[in-house]
């Protein structure tokens, strides 16, 4: 490469690439001094290939530019595709979850409707309990007052059987006594008549006893088995109870777990949404720059 004498750029080839200057190579004769119109024309055209190089630099560069940007929204499309596509996965897996929540959402509402079933039946035995304690409660005071009263009648049986023993004995010793008498024999009938009546009047009162003992023994046990069953109905009114607060918790439980599937649905249809509006705003920005780097 050689130096122009006009413009000084560096060319080669028989003219200046820049300006168009005749290159003279080996020796040559001494040319004539330019004329200004010729140094005019040599330096406009030095000027304009400064200002044509300066605009092809400056394409250049543009396009560099315009590619870099191309391979950057390349880049950036290619980045948010794949964000697209985990936004598509995690919606895909959000449907499934959702399909999952609504699954377990059923089985929920299965279990719940269960759980109030033996709430409510939980409810009716403790009704039934409480009516049933309070009649047992009835039965109970009734059979303790029936008690009461054979216990009383028992008693009043022993103390008659007791003066019955007694006027046996008065009425032996008289009979006794009615042997040396006058008329003994007479008195003497009489005498084991009133005892033979008096023994009969103590094996009836001896057996009223018995009678009374056997009602008392048996008010006792009637008595006993009647609590038995109230405890028993007692605990049944507990459990209950029990079973109550348990449909209560369960229902609240389930509340805050539908609550929370609808905020994680919520949260993961915004997210999905997002997504896909950076994606297409991505892709519409690649395409954008795409077009300007053919165009230029």
């Amino acid at each position: 490469m050689v130096r122009c004498r006009n413009c000084g750029q560096k060319t080669e080839g028989d003219y200046c690439q820049w300006c168009g200057y005749p290159i003279l190579r080996g020796r040559h004769r001494r040319q004539p001094k330019p004329t200004p119109e010729a140094i005019r024309e040599a330096e406009d055209t030095k000027e304009k290939a400064r200002i044509e190089a300066d605009e092809a630099k400056g394409a250049r560069k543009a396009e560099a530019k315009a590619i870099r940007e191309a391979e950057e929204a390349k880049a950036r499309a290619r980045i948010e595709a794949d964000e697209a596509k985990r936004a598509k996965e995690a919606e895909a897996r959000a449907i499934i979850e959702a399909e999952e929540a609504r699954k377990e959402a059923e089985e929920a509402k299965n279990t719940a409707r269960i759980e109030a079933e033996e709430a409510k039946r939980a409810k009716e035995a403790e009704a039934e309990a409480t009516r049933e304690a309070e009649e047992t409660r009835r039965e109970a005071e009734e059979a303790k007052e029936k008690a009461r009263i054979e216990a009383e009648e028992a008693r009043i049986a022993k103390e008659a059987e007791a003066r019955a023993i007694s006027q046996a004995e008065d009425a032996r010793k008289k009979a006794k006594e009615a042997l040396g008498a006058k008329g003994a024999k007479d008195r003497a009938r009489i005498a084991k008549e009133g005892w033979d009546r008096v023994k009969r009047e103590a094996e009836e009162a001896r057996r009223d006893a018995e009678e009374a003992r056997d009602k008392a023994r048996k008010a006792k046990e009637d008595w006993e088995k009647v609590r038995r069953e109230a405890e028993e109905a007692r605990k049944a009114v507990e459990e209950a109870r029990e079973a109550k607060k348990a449909e209560e918790k369960a229902r609240k439980s389930r509340e805050d777990w539908e609550n929370a599937k609808k905020e994680a649905e919520a949260e993961e249809t915004r997210k999905s949404k997002e997504a896909e509006e950076k994606a297409r705003k991505s892709r519409e920005e690649w395409e954008k720059a795409r077009k300007e780097a053919l165009e230029d």
